[in-house]
Protein backbone atom coordinates (compact mmCIF):
# COMPACT_ATOMS: atom_id res chain seq x y z
CA UNK A 1 0.00 0.00 0.00
CA UNK A 2 1.40 3.10 -0.52
CA UNK A 3 -0.89 6.84 -0.60
CA UNK A 4 1.33 10.24 -1.24
CA UNK A 5 -0.43 13.35 0.04
CA UNK A 6 0.74 16.14 -1.42
CA UNK A 7 -0.61 20.00 -0.86
CA UNK A 8 -1.03 22.59 -3.59
CA UNK A 9 -0.63 19.64 -6.33
CA UNK A 10 -0.71 22.52 -9.07
CA UNK A 11 1.44 24.95 -7.71
CA UNK A 12 4.63 23.91 -6.23
CA UNK A 13 3.38 20.80 -4.15
CA UNK A 14 4.18 22.41 -1.03
CA UNK A 15 2.49 24.97 1.49
CA UNK A 16 2.12 28.54 0.50
CA UNK A 17 4.36 31.53 1.33
CA UNK A 18 5.75 28.86 3.87
CA UNK A 19 8.74 32.20 3.64
CA UNK A 20 9.05 35.61 2.44
CA UNK A 21 6.71 38.64 1.58
CA UNK A 22 3.33 38.16 0.64
CA UNK A 23 1.63 40.23 -2.09
CA UNK A 24 -2.11 40.78 -3.33
CA UNK A 25 -0.91 40.07 -6.57
CA UNK A 26 0.21 36.61 -5.20
CA UNK A 27 -2.43 35.75 -3.43
CA UNK A 28 -4.97 36.56 -6.95
CA UNK A 29 -2.32 33.81 -8.50
CA UNK A 30 -2.17 31.44 -6.24
CA UNK A 31 -6.00 31.40 -5.10
CA UNK A 32 -7.80 32.63 -7.81
CA UNK A 33 -5.48 31.17 -10.14
CA UNK A 34 -5.16 34.04 -12.46
CA UNK A 35 -1.94 36.14 -13.67
CA UNK A 36 -4.06 39.17 -14.69
CA UNK A 37 -6.92 41.19 -13.12
CA UNK A 38 -7.75 42.55 -9.55
CA UNK A 39 -8.55 41.10 -6.22
CA UNK A 40 -10.48 41.96 -3.30
CA UNK A 41 -10.26 41.59 0.09
CA UNK A 42 -13.76 39.99 0.41
CA UNK A 43 -13.06 37.75 -1.85
CA UNK A 44 -9.84 36.47 -0.01
CA UNK A 45 -12.17 35.69 2.94
CA UNK A 46 -11.94 31.88 4.04
CA UNK A 47 -14.94 30.56 2.55
CA UNK A 48 -16.71 28.33 5.06
CA UNK A 49 -19.60 27.05 3.02
CA UNK A 50 -19.69 23.07 2.52
CA UNK A 51 -21.63 23.68 -0.82
CA UNK A 52 -18.86 25.93 -2.85
CA UNK A 53 -17.47 23.50 -5.31
CA UNK A 54 -14.88 25.64 -6.17
CA UNK A 55 -14.22 28.43 -3.45
CA UNK A 56 -11.44 30.62 -3.92
CA UNK A 57 -9.99 31.00 -0.29
CA UNK A 58 -11.47 26.94 0.63
CA UNK A 59 -11.52 25.97 4.13
CA UNK A 60 -8.94 23.69 5.68
CA UNK A 61 -6.86 23.09 8.50
CA UNK A 62 -4.15 25.04 6.90
CA UNK A 63 -6.56 27.58 6.08
CA UNK A 64 -8.08 28.06 9.38
CA UNK A 65 -5.95 31.37 10.46
CA UNK A 66 -7.41 33.39 7.63
CA UNK A 67 -10.22 35.13 8.77
CA UNK A 68 -14.06 34.76 7.26
CA UNK A 69 -14.84 38.27 7.96
CA UNK A 70 -13.33 41.92 8.03
CA UNK A 71 -10.21 41.80 10.23
CA UNK A 72 -8.39 40.07 7.01
CA UNK A 73 -4.59 40.79 7.08
CA UNK A 74 -1.39 39.11 4.76
CA UNK A 75 0.21 37.53 6.89
CA UNK A 76 -3.06 35.05 7.38
CA UNK A 77 -2.40 33.41 4.59
CA UNK A 78 1.29 32.12 5.60
CA UNK A 79 1.27 28.19 5.18
CA UNK A 80 -2.07 28.28 3.24
CA UNK A 81 -3.63 26.10 0.66
CA UNK A 82 -5.81 25.42 -2.47
CA UNK A 83 -6.25 21.92 -2.84
CA UNK A 84 -4.68 18.13 -2.06
CA UNK A 85 -3.77 15.63 -3.80
CA UNK A 86 -3.55 12.18 -2.37
CA UNK A 87 -2.22 9.06 -5.12
CA UNK A 88 -2.59 5.64 -4.50
CA UNK A 89 0.17 3.24 -5.94
CA UNK A 90 0.67 -1.16 -5.98
CA UNK A 91 -2.14 -3.32 -4.02
CA UNK A 92 -3.99 -2.46 -1.55
CA UNK A 93 -6.42 -5.10 -0.22
CA UNK A 94 -7.90 -6.29 3.07
CA UNK A 95 -5.91 -9.71 3.93
CA UNK A 96 -4.53 -8.53 6.43
CA UNK A 97 -7.27 -5.65 7.80
CA UNK A 98 -10.53 -7.79 8.80
CA UNK A 99 -12.67 -4.84 9.64
CA UNK A 100 -11.72 -3.11 6.99
CA UNK A 101 -12.11 -2.02 3.13
CA UNK A 102 -9.05 -3.15 0.75
CA UNK A 103 -8.61 0.62 0.58
CA UNK A 104 -9.65 2.96 3.55
CA UNK A 105 -9.67 6.32 2.45
CA UNK A 106 -11.17 7.86 5.21
CA UNK A 107 -9.57 8.91 8.72
CA UNK A 108 -6.00 7.97 9.31
CA UNK A 109 -5.44 5.03 11.54
CA UNK A 110 -2.58 3.94 13.46
CA UNK A 111 -2.28 0.81 11.02
CA UNK A 112 -0.77 3.14 8.32
CA UNK A 113 -4.43 2.91 6.66
CA UNK A 114 -6.54 6.14 5.61
CA UNK A 115 -5.45 9.45 4.14
CA UNK A 116 -4.07 12.26 6.48
CA UNK A 117 -4.60 15.36 4.36
CA UNK A 118 -3.01 17.38 6.98
CA UNK A 119 0.20 15.23 8.28
CA UNK A 120 -0.88 15.41 11.79
CA UNK A 121 -0.59 11.61 11.87
CA UNK A 122 -3.27 9.59 13.92
CA UNK A 123 -4.40 12.26 16.89
CA UNK A 124 -3.97 15.17 14.03
CA UNK A 125 -7.10 17.12 12.67
CA UNK A 126 -7.47 13.96 9.65
CA UNK A 127 -6.63 11.15 11.80
CA UNK A 128 -8.94 8.59 13.84
CA UNK A 129 -8.07 10.08 17.45
CA UNK A 130 -9.41 13.66 16.43
CA UNK A 131 -12.90 15.21 16.45
CA UNK A 132 -14.35 14.33 13.16
CA UNK A 133 -13.17 18.12 12.62
CA UNK A 134 -10.49 17.74 9.98
CA UNK A 135 -10.63 18.34 5.87
CA UNK A 136 -12.86 15.66 5.08
CA UNK A 137 -15.94 17.47 6.14
CA UNK A 138 -14.40 20.89 5.12
CA UNK A 139 -14.79 22.56 1.01
CA UNK A 140 -11.32 22.41 -0.05
CA UNK A 141 -10.93 20.52 -3.01
CA UNK A 142 -9.47 16.75 -2.38
CA UNK A 143 -8.31 14.38 -5.28
CA UNK A 144 -7.91 11.25 -4.69
CA UNK A 145 -5.85 8.90 -7.85
CA UNK A 146 -6.21 5.32 -7.43
CA UNK A 147 -3.24 4.48 -10.02
CA UNK A 148 -3.02 0.38 -8.44
CA UNK A 149 -5.18 -2.13 -7.80
CA UNK A 150 -7.52 -2.54 -4.90
CA UNK A 151 -9.59 -5.62 -3.45
CA UNK A 152 -11.64 -7.15 -1.35
CA UNK A 153 -11.01 -10.80 -0.03
CA UNK A 154 -14.39 -10.44 2.57
CA UNK A 155 -17.78 -10.01 2.14
CA UNK A 156 -18.51 -7.76 5.18
CA UNK A 157 -16.87 -6.92 8.40
CA UNK A 158 -17.87 -8.07 12.29
CA UNK A 159 -20.81 -5.58 12.66
CA UNK A 160 -22.52 -6.64 9.40
CA UNK A 161 -20.75 -3.63 7.13
CA UNK A 162 -19.67 -4.55 3.64
CA UNK A 163 -16.38 -4.35 3.08
CA UNK A 164 -15.66 -3.05 -0.24
CA UNK A 165 -12.50 -2.85 -2.70
CA UNK A 166 -12.00 0.73 -1.61
CA UNK A 167 -14.53 2.79 0.62
CA UNK A 168 -14.83 6.84 1.34
CA UNK A 169 -15.25 7.03 5.58
CA UNK A 170 -18.79 6.02 6.62
CA UNK A 171 -18.51 8.14 10.11
CA UNK A 172 -19.04 11.45 8.85
CA UNK A 173 -19.94 12.91 5.71
CA UNK A 174 -17.62 14.01 3.14
CA UNK A 175 -17.62 17.16 1.08
CA UNK A 176 -15.85 18.31 -2.17
CA UNK A 177 -13.76 15.00 -2.94
CA UNK A 178 -12.82 13.87 -6.47
CA UNK A 179 -12.01 10.34 -6.99
CA UNK A 180 -10.10 9.48 -10.45
CA UNK A 181 -9.91 6.00 -10.90
CA UNK A 182 -7.17 4.36 -13.13
CA UNK A 183 -6.10 1.30 -11.85
CA UNK A 184 -8.86 -1.98 -10.69
CA UNK A 185 -11.34 -2.08 -7.43
CA UNK A 186 -12.33 -5.84 -7.22
CA UNK A 187 -15.15 -6.61 -5.24
CA UNK A 188 -15.03 -9.84 -3.34
CA UNK A 189 -17.10 -12.33 -5.10
CA UNK A 190 -19.39 -14.62 -3.14
CA UNK A 191 -19.14 -17.58 -1.98
CA UNK A 192 -21.17 -20.72 -3.37
CA UNK A 193 -24.02 -22.17 -1.22
CA UNK A 194 -23.40 -25.44 0.48
CA UNK A 195 -24.47 -27.27 3.71
CA UNK A 196 -24.19 -31.08 3.63
CA UNK A 197 -26.33 -31.40 6.33
CA UNK A 198 -29.62 -32.18 4.41
CA UNK A 199 -32.51 -32.72 5.61
CA UNK A 200 -34.33 -30.64 7.94
CA UNK A 201 -31.74 -27.67 7.04
CA UNK A 202 -32.59 -27.75 3.47
CA UNK A 203 -29.86 -26.27 0.91
CA UNK A 204 -28.37 -22.95 1.21
CA UNK A 205 -28.03 -19.64 -0.70
CA UNK A 206 -25.29 -18.36 -2.22
CA UNK A 207 -23.23 -15.37 -0.91
CA UNK A 208 -23.78 -12.18 -2.38
CA UNK A 209 -21.05 -10.26 -3.69
CA UNK A 210 -19.21 -6.68 -2.73
CA UNK A 211 -19.11 -3.73 -4.01
CA UNK A 212 -16.26 -2.13 -5.94
CA UNK A 213 -16.24 1.52 -4.92
CA UNK A 214 -18.40 2.92 -2.09
CA UNK A 215 -18.73 6.03 -1.34
CA UNK A 216 -19.29 6.08 2.30
CA UNK A 217 -21.45 9.18 3.88
CA UNK A 218 -21.06 11.48 1.60
CA UNK A 219 -21.98 15.31 0.97
CA UNK A 220 -22.04 18.17 -1.34
CA UNK A 221 -19.65 18.51 -4.50
CA UNK A 222 -18.31 14.99 -5.09
CA UNK A 223 -17.05 13.25 -8.14
CA UNK A 224 -16.09 9.68 -9.74
CA UNK A 225 -13.83 10.53 -12.71
CA UNK A 226 -13.62 7.06 -14.61
CA UNK A 227 -10.48 6.55 -16.82
CA UNK A 228 -10.66 4.13 -20.39
CA UNK A 229 -8.83 1.63 -18.48
CA UNK A 230 -9.77 1.71 -15.14
CA UNK A 231 -11.45 -1.32 -13.90
CA UNK A 232 -14.30 -0.23 -10.87
CA UNK A 233 -16.08 -4.04 -10.88
CA UNK A 234 -18.45 -5.15 -8.09
CA UNK A 235 -18.07 -9.47 -7.27
CA UNK A 236 -20.65 -11.87 -8.58
CA UNK A 237 -23.06 -13.58 -6.79
CA UNK A 238 -22.57 -17.14 -5.17
CA UNK A 239 -24.73 -19.87 -6.96
CA UNK A 240 -27.25 -21.66 -4.90
CA UNK A 241 -27.19 -24.70 -3.48
CA UNK A 242 -28.46 -27.65 -5.55
CA UNK A 243 -31.63 -28.80 -3.65
CA UNK A 244 -31.38 -31.44 -1.84
CA UNK A 245 -33.17 -35.14 -2.54
CA UNK A 246 -35.93 -36.80 -0.31
CA UNK A 247 -34.49 -38.55 2.42
CA UNK A 248 -36.48 -41.58 1.63
CA UNK A 249 -37.45 -44.22 4.19
CA UNK A 250 -36.18 -47.78 5.42
CA UNK A 251 -38.46 -50.98 4.61
CA UNK A 252 -38.60 -54.11 6.53
CA UNK A 253 -36.09 -56.80 5.43
CA UNK A 254 -37.45 -60.55 5.75
CA UNK A 255 -36.89 -64.51 5.63
CA UNK A 256 -39.02 -67.52 5.58
CA UNK A 257 -38.36 -70.84 6.70
CA UNK A 258 -39.99 -73.74 7.76
CA UNK A 259 -39.39 -76.33 10.88
CA UNK A 260 -41.31 -79.79 11.33
CA UNK A 261 -41.13 -82.66 13.39
CA UNK A 262 -42.53 -86.01 13.65
CA UNK A 263 -44.30 -86.15 16.36
CA UNK A 264 -44.63 -83.23 18.63
CA UNK A 265 -44.94 -79.69 18.33
CA UNK A 266 -42.57 -77.68 15.68
CA UNK A 267 -41.55 -74.19 16.95
CA UNK A 268 -39.19 -71.27 15.63
CA UNK A 269 -35.94 -71.83 16.70
CA UNK A 270 -33.82 -69.24 14.94
CA UNK A 271 -35.29 -66.14 16.60
CA UNK A 272 -38.28 -65.60 14.20
CA UNK A 273 -41.92 -65.58 14.55
CA UNK A 274 -44.88 -67.72 13.21
CA UNK A 275 -46.65 -67.04 10.27
CA UNK A 276 -48.68 -70.33 9.17
CA UNK A 277 -48.39 -74.10 10.12
CA UNK A 278 -48.83 -77.53 7.95
CA UNK A 279 -49.26 -81.00 8.98
CA UNK A 280 -51.72 -84.17 9.73
CA UNK A 281 -49.91 -86.47 7.71
CA UNK A 282 -48.61 -89.55 8.90
CA UNK A 283 -44.58 -89.95 9.46
CA UNK A 284 -43.86 -92.69 11.48
CA UNK A 285 -46.63 -96.27 11.23
CA UNK A 286 -46.27 -99.62 12.54
CA UNK A 287 -48.60 -103.00 12.04
CA UNK A 288 -50.93 -104.80 14.19
CA UNK A 289 -52.39 -108.20 13.59
CA UNK A 290 -52.66 -110.50 11.00
CA UNK A 291 -52.79 -110.29 8.90
CA UNK A 292 -50.75 -107.25 9.95
CA UNK A 293 -52.12 -103.38 9.36
CA UNK A 294 -50.78 -100.54 9.61
CA UNK A 295 -51.34 -97.68 12.22
CA UNK A 296 -50.09 -94.17 12.15
CA UNK A 297 -48.06 -94.03 15.50
CA UNK A 298 -46.68 -90.15 14.77
CA UNK A 299 -48.21 -87.06 12.79
CA UNK A 300 -46.17 -84.57 10.73
CA UNK A 301 -46.11 -80.83 12.49
CA UNK A 302 -44.76 -78.10 10.14
CA UNK A 303 -44.47 -74.73 10.84
CA UNK A 304 -43.89 -71.76 8.59
CA UNK A 305 -41.51 -69.09 10.24
CA UNK A 306 -40.41 -65.72 9.46
CA UNK A 307 -37.40 -63.36 10.81
CA UNK A 308 -37.88 -59.71 10.38
CA UNK A 309 -35.48 -56.38 10.82
CA UNK A 310 -35.83 -53.34 9.61
CA UNK A 311 -33.46 -52.25 6.27
CA UNK A 312 -30.56 -49.92 5.97
CA UNK A 313 -31.73 -46.74 6.03
CA UNK A 314 -31.64 -44.78 2.83
CA UNK A 315 -29.02 -41.72 2.35
CA UNK A 316 -30.80 -38.59 1.16
CA UNK A 317 -29.28 -36.46 -2.00
CA UNK A 318 -27.34 -33.57 -0.93
CA UNK A 319 -27.67 -30.75 -3.67
CA UNK A 320 -24.31 -29.91 -5.42
CA UNK A 321 -22.33 -27.17 -3.86
CA UNK A 322 -22.64 -23.65 -6.03
CA UNK A 323 -20.93 -21.98 -7.80
CA UNK A 324 -17.77 -19.10 -6.71
CA UNK A 325 -18.74 -15.64 -8.03
CA UNK A 326 -15.97 -13.91 -10.05
CA UNK A 327 -14.12 -11.67 -7.20
CA UNK A 328 -10.89 -9.97 -6.49
CA UNK A 329 -8.26 -12.88 -6.26
CA UNK A 330 -11.01 -15.53 -6.54
CA UNK A 331 -11.87 -16.91 -10.07
CA UNK A 332 -15.68 -17.47 -10.92
CA UNK A 333 -16.40 -21.46 -10.89
CA UNK A 334 -19.24 -23.55 -11.77
CA UNK A 335 -21.76 -25.25 -9.69
CA UNK A 336 -21.22 -29.00 -8.61
CA UNK A 337 -23.12 -32.19 -9.33
CA UNK A 338 -25.25 -33.04 -6.08
CA UNK A 339 -25.00 -36.78 -4.80
CA UNK A 340 -27.10 -39.66 -4.91
CA UNK A 341 -29.30 -40.91 -2.66
CA UNK A 342 -29.63 -44.73 -1.99
CA UNK A 343 -32.41 -47.39 -1.45
CA UNK A 344 -33.05 -49.24 1.62
CA UNK A 345 -31.11 -52.68 1.14
CA UNK A 346 -31.36 -56.39 2.84
CA UNK A 347 -28.90 -58.81 3.96
CA UNK A 348 -28.21 -61.66 1.70
CA UNK A 349 -31.33 -64.27 2.09
CA UNK A 350 -33.29 -61.08 2.81
CA UNK A 351 -36.26 -59.68 0.95
CA UNK A 352 -37.11 -56.33 1.14
CA UNK A 353 -40.77 -55.07 1.89
CA UNK A 354 -41.40 -51.54 1.87
CA UNK A 355 -39.15 -48.25 2.12
CA UNK A 356 -38.52 -45.76 -0.60
CA UNK A 357 -35.54 -44.71 -2.18
CA UNK A 358 -33.64 -41.10 -1.31
CA UNK A 359 -34.02 -38.93 -4.28
CA UNK A 360 -30.65 -37.63 -6.13
CA UNK A 361 -29.28 -33.89 -4.82
CA UNK A 362 -29.36 -31.51 -7.95
CA UNK A 363 -26.73 -29.80 -9.43
CA UNK A 364 -25.44 -26.15 -7.92
CA UNK A 365 -25.80 -23.07 -9.35
CA UNK A 366 -23.07 -21.62 -11.37
CA UNK A 367 -21.56 -18.62 -9.76
CA UNK A 368 -22.08 -15.17 -10.97
CA UNK A 369 -19.26 -13.14 -13.23
CA UNK A 370 -18.25 -10.00 -12.35
CA UNK A 371 -20.99 -7.89 -11.65
CA UNK A 372 -23.40 -10.46 -11.69
CA UNK A 373 -26.14 -12.93 -9.72
CA UNK A 374 -25.41 -16.35 -8.97
CA UNK A 375 -27.32 -18.79 -10.33
CA UNK A 376 -30.50 -20.56 -8.82
CA UNK A 377 -31.40 -23.88 -8.38
CA UNK A 378 -35.00 -25.65 -7.98
CA UNK A 379 -33.87 -25.47 -4.06
CA UNK A 380 -35.58 -23.40 -0.94
CA UNK A 381 -33.23 -20.74 -1.13
CA UNK A 382 -32.17 -17.92 -3.55
CA UNK A 383 -29.25 -17.05 -5.59
CA UNK A 384 -26.13 -14.94 -3.82
CA UNK A 385 -26.71 -11.41 -5.62
CA UNK A 386 -24.18 -9.35 -7.35
CA UNK A 387 -22.13 -6.65 -5.50
CA UNK A 388 -22.84 -2.80 -7.01
CA UNK A 389 -19.94 -1.52 -8.90
CA UNK A 390 -20.44 2.29 -7.08
CA UNK A 391 -22.98 2.46 -4.49
CA UNK A 392 -23.14 4.69 -0.99
CA UNK A 393 -23.28 3.49 2.84
CA UNK A 394 -26.31 1.97 3.38
CA UNK A 395 -27.92 -1.30 4.26
CA UNK A 396 -27.27 -4.28 2.68
CA UNK A 397 -26.40 -4.08 -0.80
CA UNK A 398 -29.60 -1.93 -1.82
CA UNK A 399 -27.80 1.08 -0.62
CA UNK A 400 -30.02 4.57 -0.43
CA UNK A 401 -29.42 7.25 -3.30
CA UNK A 402 -29.61 10.78 -1.16
CA UNK A 403 -30.11 13.87 -2.51
CA UNK A 404 -26.56 14.70 -2.45
CA UNK A 405 -24.91 11.68 -3.91
CA UNK A 406 -22.18 12.14 -6.76
CA UNK A 407 -21.54 12.97 -10.10
CA UNK A 408 -19.81 10.46 -12.38
CA UNK A 409 -17.50 11.59 -15.00
CA UNK A 410 -15.27 10.28 -18.01
CA UNK A 411 -15.57 6.49 -19.60
CA UNK A 412 -18.52 4.33 -18.37
CA UNK A 413 -19.13 1.76 -20.00
CA UNK A 414 -19.43 -2.15 -19.93
CA UNK A 415 -16.21 -2.42 -19.94
CA UNK A 416 -14.66 -0.23 -17.09
CA UNK A 417 -17.80 -0.74 -14.53
CA UNK A 418 -19.12 -3.74 -13.82
CA UNK A 419 -22.23 -4.08 -11.52
CA UNK A 420 -24.99 -1.44 -10.80
CA UNK A 421 -24.33 2.25 -9.98
CA UNK A 422 -26.02 4.15 -7.44
CA UNK A 423 -26.02 7.79 -7.71
CA UNK A 424 -27.96 10.94 -8.10
CA UNK A 425 -29.27 11.42 -11.46
CA UNK A 426 -30.82 14.79 -10.93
Amino acid sequence: MSITVTKNPDQGNAPFFSSGSISFSELRSKFKETGSGSVSASELRRDTNIQSANPVVPDSTENEQISTGSNLSLSQFRNSIKRYLAVQSGTDDNSSYPGEPGLRMGLYASNGRGIDWSGGGVNGRDGRGSNDTGNHIKNVQKTIRITGTCGSVRLTDSSGFITAAAQLTPRLQVNNIRIEVYGYLYGYGGDGGYDPTGYPVGNQSGESGGIGLNLGNIGFNNVVYVSSGARIYGGGGGGEQGGNGAPGSAGTCYRDYTNQVCGGSATCNQGGYQIGSYGGNCCESYSVGWPPKERCGKWLSGIICRIAQTSTTPVQGIGGRGGNGQGYNKPRTNGQNGTNGTCPTCPGGFVLNGGDCGTNGQRGGDGGDWGQDGGETGGRRTRGLAGAAIAFSGAGNGLFTGSNAFDLTGTVNSSTLKGQIYYKTS
